[in-house]
């Protein structure tokens, strides 16, 4: 690996097509029996994709006040990961992949439910006009997008999820972070994926920096932010999984 390919503290970007192809390869060795791993890793073991999984759904979801008429956006939303645990508590789930064969993929696992929806649209790309469902959503989801978007395209993925958002909306933001100071991967080879990845995991500090000219200027509110994993379940020691939650009005 060269010096170059992991690079700390300065704000550089990563290549948008290295970050499809290589979710497109993803959805290449999509396994029906651990479907969890197209979009969590951990190829080795997917029990630690599973187990992440769970952990996350069970810390965040009741942070969430879903509620039956809830409608429901998920930006990034691979093979529908979220779909499963949100869908029959709302009224609508809409998600949207910039990877078309992910969203295939969901189509597929999900075609039974009558109140899910998919579309394949960049994370940056959002606006009411280009969502097939009509907003405005009640909540929207971002997980583990923005850590491979650049940081001129964080702004348009935050300010256009915040037109899609009604009065009372609510934002939900889990990230994986740098835990000392940002790290930018381009290229890095992976034996474990089989495949070169690029990401960017940026700070705390950087995230909220983002809010704060962004949704906060929208009538948003950060009520809650936390580390995700605990100990036995974060094997990275550079990096960690965190999340933000706001609300418009502080609702």
């Amino acid at each position: 690996m060269s010096e170059d390919q992991r690079i700390r503290s300065r704000q550089v970007d990563v290549d948008a097509t290295d970050v499809k192809a290589f979710f497109e390869d993803r959805a290449r060795r999509f396994d029906d029996s651990h479907p969890l791993v197209s979009v969590l890793y951990q190829d080795s073991n997917p029990g630690l994709a599973e187990a992440r999984d769970r952990h996350e759904k069970e810390t965040l979801v009741p942070l969430l006040g879903l509620k039956p008429t809830d409608r429901v956006l998920d930006i990034g939303c691979g093979i529908g990961r979220w779909a499963e645990r949100i869908a029959p508590e709302v009224a609508q789930y809409h998600g949207t992949d910039l990877v078309s064969s992910l969203v295939d993929l969901a189509r597929t696992r999900f075609r039974k439910y009558a109140n899910v929806s998919f579309q394949t649209l960049g994370a940056q790309d959002h606006t009411p006009e280009a969502l097939s469902c009509p907003p405005p959503f009640d909540l929207a989801i971002v997980a583990g997008v923005l850590v491979y978007v650049n940081d001129a395209d964080c702004f348009s993925v935050l300010r256009g999820l915040a037109s899609c958002c009604g009065p009372s909306g609510r934002v939900l933001i889990r990230e994986p972070v740098g835990v000392l100071d940002r790290l930018t991967l381009k290229g890095v080879w992976s034996e474990e994926l089989r495949h070169s990845y690029s990401a960017i995991y940026r700070t705390i500090e950087e995230y909220i920096a983002l809010f704060e000219k962004t949704l906060l200027l929208d009538g948003f509110v950060l009520l809650k932010q936390a580390r995700l994993l605990p100990p036995g379940l974060s094997n990275r020691t550079e990096t960690t999984q965190h999340y933000f939650l706001l609300a418009r009005d502080g609702q």
